[in-house]
């Protein structure tokens, strides 16, 4: 990951804390930080006002978003900070996406909101649309998860072999974080105690530091407790296509999974 990371924010207490989590990554990978915000007029506001008003109005939202900006920005070291951009748009995930993409950016990190857990948290929001649409892959840092170098990812895997770019630029960014990567399958059917059952699966081609095969009959409560157990600094999943993620997001099938994870997750899209 040779580009800079690119940190779209919305100056809320969540994406604050994402900030302090993305420095630290960016310390690490020894790479700075473009800082995104992106804004628009209320509707409310732009209804009623006339439309010669309307571009006054706008520089002046866009002068304020980017002095936060640049409060922002002081609260790092200046060789930790890129670029600063206020784009407008109505649609702040394709904002987002347009802007990682012009950039090169090989990573995005930003924050998930509220008191639900994050895969709810982020269902039908900004993140969730970034997530089944980024160019690169993106950590969803939730506001409980604890600011800390990352040491242990847990991978978690069917055994396919279309995992190998995943996995490839996985091992990459564990390696510049000098983490290891914890391979983790839950099988539905398996007759297997819990984490305690480690197998190496021959005709898998990848490598990995540990694998771990699972019972649960909820792949989502399984793979929660395996990163309870262990540990685990950051969840990091493989979505092939986007049809699968919208699934996975999906409210009802969410809250049936009640997939409470407290670490960041880190998204790869085939």
């Amino acid at each position: 990951m040779r580009h800079n990371i690119l940190f779209p924010t919305d100056f809320s207490p969540a994406a604050h804390h994402a900030f302090k989590y993305a420095l630290q990554l960016a310390e690490k990978l020894d790479t700075a930080l473009d800082l995104l915000s992106v804004y628009h007029l209320p509707i409310s506001d732009s209804s009623r006002v006339s439309p010669h008003q309307i571009d006054p109005l706008l520089r002046e939202k866009r002068a304020v978003v980017m002095q936060q900006l640049g409060e922002l920005a002081e609260e790092a070291p200046s060789n930790r900070i890129g670029q600063l951009r206020a784009d407008y748009g109505l649609f702040v995930y394709q904002e987002i996406i347009d802007a990682a993409r012009r950039g090169g950016h090989q990573l995005i990190v930003m924050g998930t909101k509220g008191e639900r857990n994050p895969m709810q948290q982020m269902m039908g929001s900004v993140t969730t649309h970034t997530l089944m649409n980024a160019p690169c892959p993106v950590i969803a840092v939730p506001q409980s998860a604890p600011v800390r170098p990352i040491s242990h990812i847990a991978y978690a895997t069917d055994f396919e072999p279309k995992d190998e770019k995943a996995v490839a630029n996985l091992t990459e960014l564990a390696n510049r974080l000098k983490a290891k990567v914890h391979f983790v399958h839950v099988d539905r059917e398996a007759d297997i105690s819990k984490t305690e059952a480690y197998k190496v699966v021959d005709q898998y081609p990848l490598p990995f530091t540990d694998f771990t095969l699972m019972s649960n009959l909820n792949p989502a409560e399984g793979i929660n407790a395996f990163i309870a157990e262990r540990d685990m600094d950051v969840l990091a999943l493989f979505v092939p296509n986007r049809r699968l993620l919208e699934r996975l997001f999906h409210r009802s099938f969410t809250k049936q999974m009640a997939f409470h994870v407290k670490v960041p997750l880190l998204v790869f899209r085939g």
